[in-house]
């Protein structure tokens, strides 16, 4: 039993990583293995890496994702800066301060934009860190004219740059065993990447090579978190109203549709702020998926989920509704220490498929009408529709 339960446990984490892990492996291998390097073979993993860093950079500004475009922004300009380097001092570079400091500020922002909140790339924020970039990096420029490098060598290593890229090596593989987000992954194997790319940048294989494979490894996770965002409510990790708008199609000719609505929920956005009423509404889904076992849970609205009863009648999720509903109520959210638990209620609202419906769309209206009637007068109800 124990070891079962243990598999159950850990064989999605490895699933997760079987993939960048598999892209990393296969670098690294390739690498090593081979005893001499063609130059034509770095080329093509030159134009390889720029080729994936366009599209990921359009891909992620076309949806605003700032997190990942900021990440991935210092990783393109460090290699073209190293490269740079390359030209200007030839292979004694990497004696450098410019290298040095390079180095140093290259894992000093991937391990800040790291921790950074999911954000959209266009605002203020967004702003505010391009001049924290311009401005690390004149400082950067300044301490190399001046021959000084930010720098701790012992053993012949770096210890400045090695401790930062351990600590985001080590934080994204905390967050991808403790969450099970591939996410995580691909940074851990991405940043393995860079770092690799940059210890055997006096290589043209291996620093185009390493590069172009953190390039593979994040559009990976872009096209995942895309496919994952189009089907998933990414706050409830709930299917998503075009979920339901495409599985609806396929709904069995007898169920039932429930609405829950939270009460209020535009004057909670004004008081206590969109991160807060985040964390509350996960909270709510969580109770909602844990009183619904085996029906399926939508976040069809910010403020309301709707629930595909497929073996309950009409009196049976009236009931699991209602049931719902007073829990919530009786419960207080804390959505952070420093503040008052939080004092919330639902209102619900069930419809059942008639004959005369042509589709899912008929039942879900019905069921909604039902609610804003009832809303008009009052909240905290549960009605039928």
């Amino acid at each position: 039993m124990r070891l079962h339960q243990t598999l159950e446990k850990y064989l999605p984490l490895i699933g997760n990583m079987l993939i960048p892990a598999a892209i990393f492996a296969y670098g690294l291998f390739d690498f090593l293995l081979q005893e001499e390097f063609d130059y034509a073979d770095s080329q093509v993993c030159h134009g390889f890496f720029f080729g994936l860093a366009v599209v990921n950079f359009v891909i992620l500004l076309y949806f605003n994702q700032g997190r990942l475009l900021f990440f991935n922004m210092v990783i393109v300009l460090s290699y073209i800066l190293l490269n740079r380097l390359k030209v200007l001092f030839g292979s004694d570079y990497t004696n450098t301060a410019w290298f040095a400091n390079l180095v140093f500020f290259l894992f000093l922002n991937m391990l800040i934009f790291y921790h950074i909140h999911s954000r959209k790339f266009l605002g203020k924020t967004s702003l505010l860190l391009l001049v924290l970039i311009i401005f690390e990096y004149i400082i950067a420029e300044q301490l190399s004219r001046h021959g000084w490098a930010i720098s701790f060598y012992c053993w012949g290593i770096n210890i400045c740059p090695a401790v930062l890229v351990s600590i985001l090596c080590f934080m994204s593989l905390y967050h991808a065993i403790r969450d099970g987000k591939l996410t995580d992954y691909n940074i851990f194997f991405a940043s393995l990447c860079v770092f690799f790319g940059v210890y055997y940048s006096n290589n043209h294989q291996g620093l185009s090579m390493f590069y172009a494979l953190s390039q593979f490894i994040i559009g990976i996770d872009i096209i995942y978190n895309l496919v994952y965002h189009y089907y998933y409510d990414g706050i409830t990790e709930l299917y998503s109203r075009k979920s339901y708008q495409h599985q609806s199609a396929h709904f069995p000719q007898k169920y039932c549709l429930g609405i829950i609505s939270i009460d209020g929920y535009d004057k909670l956005l004004k008081n206590i702020g969109t991160k807060a009423v985040n964390s509350t509404v996960k909270m709510i889904s969580r109770i909602i998926s844990q009183n619904n076992p085996g029906d399926t849970v939508y976040r069809y609205d910010d403020d309301e989920f709707v629930i595909f009863y497929k073996k309950l009648d009409k009196k049976e999720s009236f009931a699991r509704l209602d049931e719902i509903r007073r829990l919530i109520a009786g419960l207080s959210f804390a959505y952070s220490s420093a503040q008052k638990p939080l004092k919330l209620t639902v209102s619900c609202s069930v419809a059942e498929k008639r004959r005369s419906d042509l589709n899912a769309t008929e039942v879900l209206s019905r069921a909604d009408a039902a609610m804003r009637k009832t809303l008009k007068f009052s909240h905290n109800v549960t009605s039928q529709g």
